[in-house]
C-alpha cells in the first residue's frame, strides 16, 4: 500500500511525501532477489543456483540500492496516479528513509501543468489576406529564374558603369589598422580578393558602389565609407573604413531571353508549360504566406487572451535552448563571442521572455487538441519521419536512429502544432472588407 501526502510549493510545484508499507517493500525486494540470485554467478554453483542467502549477502549494497529505485519508480507513479496530479517534470528526490523490514518512505519535488481556464478560441476573427496573384508576381518569379542563367561578358576598354559587375581586390583599414585584425569575423568587410560586386546603389556597404563609378580596369581607388548605426555586424556601427579598391575586370551580365529550348532546358517543358509552373509555385508560396499570417494571428491572440503560472523547470530549460538560438544566430551573422559576452543580460532576457511564451503556448495549443479530441496519429509521425529523411538521403530506420528522442518528441509536438492551426484557421472568421 502507498500512502501519498501533497506539499502545494508553488503555482506549479509540489512536493509529495509517499510512504510504501513494509509489506509492499518485502515483496519487492523478494522481487529483486530473484532477480540477483538468476544471474548470480558464485564460486562453486552453477548460474542461478547459488542459495539466496549467500546472494542476499554477497550483493547486499546492489540489491538495496536496486530495491530503492525500484521502490521510488513504482510508488511515484502510483502517488502521481491516486493524487491525479498532471506531472510534467519530475525535479528529484529527498528524505529516503529505509531499514531492513519497515516501510519505505521518500519525498519527490514535481513541477505540474498550470490549472487554467481556455479562452474563447471559436470565435477569432482573422484579418482578409490577398492568395490571388498578379500577373506583376508572376513576371518577377520568371525573372529571378531567367536571371539565375545569366551569362557574363568582360565589358571592354571603357570605364565602370552603374549595372555592371565589378571584380575587385580591396582591403579596409580603420585609422591605419587592417580591419580583418581588428574584427576577425567581418568577413568580406574587411576586405577579399576577386570579390564579384553589382554596381548598384544600395549593395554591399552603403557609399562603395558609388565610390568606384567610373573606375577602370587596374585602377585603384581610396576612399572612406561611414557604416551606418543600424548595421548588421555590430562591431562596425557608426565607424568610419577606408578602403583602397583595385578593379580588376568589368563584366556585364547578360539575361537570356525566354524561349522553348530554354524552358525545356529549365524544366523540361515548353514556354506555355514553364509559364504555368512559375504561375503555381507563385500561388502556393502565396497561400503558404497567407496561411502563416494566418497562423501567427491567432497564436498572438491566444496568448493574450489568458494569463495563467507556468511550470519554471520547463521555462528554464526552454530558456537555455532560446539562448543557444540566439547565440548561434548571431555568431553566424557575424558577431564576435566578445560582444556576445557584454550582452549576456539582454540575450538571457530576450531569451526568458521567448521561453515564457513557447512554454505558454505548448500548454494551450495541447488544451486545445485535448478539447477536440486532435491528436497525431503514428501514420502522421511516420510519413514526417520519412519526408525528413528523404531530405537527408537517408533511409527511414537509420534516420529514427540518429535522431534524439527529444527531437522526435519535437516532431511529434510540431505536428500537433499544425493540426490544431488548421482546426483554428477552419473555425475562425475572415473580417469583411
Amino acid at each position: 500500500m502507498v500512502i501519498v501526502q501533497t506539499e502545494e510549493l508553488g503555482p506549479c510545484r509540489k512536493r509529495l511525501r509517499i510512504e510504501v508499507s513494509a509489506d509492499q517493500v518485502t515483496q519487492v525486494r523478494k522481487e529483486i532477489v530473484q532477480q540477483f540470485s538468476r544471474a548470480a554467478r558464485l564460486p562453486g554453483f552453477r548460474p542461478g543456483k547459488a542459495p539466496t542467502l549467500l546472494v542476499e549477502k554477497q550483493f547486499q549494497k546492489e540489491i538495496d540500492d536496486e530495491l530503492q529505485k525500484a521502490l521510488v519508480t513504482r510508488a511515484l507513479r502510483e502517488g502521481i496516479q491516486k493524487q491525479q496530479i498532471d506531472v510534467v517534470r519530475v525535479l528529484g528526490t529527498e528524505e529516503v528513509r529505509y531499514l531492513d523490514g519497515l516501510s519505505f518512505s521518500f519525498a519527490a519535488l514535481v513541477d505540474c501543468a498550470p490549472v487554467f481556464a481556455l479562452p474563447d478560441y471559436s470565435k477569432t476573427t482573422l484579418p482578409r489576406t490577398e492568395t490571388e496573384v498578379s500577373k506583376e508576381e508572376i513576371d518577377q518569379a520568371l525573372g529571378k529564374l531567367l536571371e539565375a542563367r545569366a551569362t557574363f561578358t568582360d565589358a571592354g576598354n571603357r570605364p565602370l558603369a552603374e549595372g555592371d559587375y565589378a571584380v575587385v581586390h580591396y582591403e579596409g583599414t580603420i585609422e591605419g589598422r587592417p580591419v580583418k585584425e581588428l574584427y576577425p569575423a567581418a568577413g568580406i568587410l574587411a576586405g577579399a580578393q576577386d570579390q564579384w560586386l553589382l554596381v548598384k546603389p544600395g549593395v554591399f556597404v552603403p557609399g562603395f558602389p558609388e565610390a568606384i563609378l567610373g573606375m577602370e580596369v587596374g585602377q585603384t581607388r581610396t576612399f572612406s565609407v561611414l557604416f551606418p548605426e543600424d548595421w548588421f555586424f555590430e562591431p562596425l556601427r557608426g565607424k568610419a573604413v577606408e578602403y583602397s579598391v583595385t578593379l580588376s575586370a568589368i563584366k556585364e551580365r547578360h539575361v537570356p531571353s525566354l524561349s522553348d529550348a530554354l524552358a525545356k532546358e529549365i524544366a523540361g517543358t515548353d514556354q506555355s508549360g514553364l509559364l504555368s509552373m512559375v504561375q503555381s509555385a507563385v500561388e502556393t508560396e502565396k497561400k503558404r504566406t497567407a496561411r502563416q499570417a494566418q497562423s501567427n494571428h491567432i497564436l498572438n491572440t491566444l496568448l493574450r487572451s489568458v494569463e495563467f503560472p507556468l511550470p519554471e523547470s520547463l521555462v528554464n530549460e526552454e530558456t537555455e535552448n532560446a539562448v543557444r538560438e540566439i547565440i548561434a544566430e548571431n555568431q553566424e551573422r557575424g558577431v564576435p563571442f566578445a560582444t556576445l559576452e557584454e550582452k549576456k543580460n539582454e540575450i538571457f532576457s530576450n531569451a526568458r521572455r521567448l521561453a515564457v511564451q513557447r512554454v505558454k503556448l505548448r500548454f494551450l495549443i495541447d488544451r486545445i487538441a485535448k478539447n477536440e479530441s486532435i491528436a497525431v496519429t503514428d501514420e502522421q509521425l511516420s510519413g514526417a519521419v520519412a519526408s525528413l529523411a528523404r531530405r537527408q538521403n537517408l533511409p527511414p530506420r537509420q534516420f529514427v536512429q540518429r535522431i534524439s528522442r527529444e527531437s522526435l518528441e519535437s516532431l511529434k509536438r510540431q505536428l500537433l502544432l499544425e493540426k490544431v492551426m488548421d482546426f483554428l484557421i477552419e473555425k475562425a472568421k475572415v473580417a469583411s472588407v
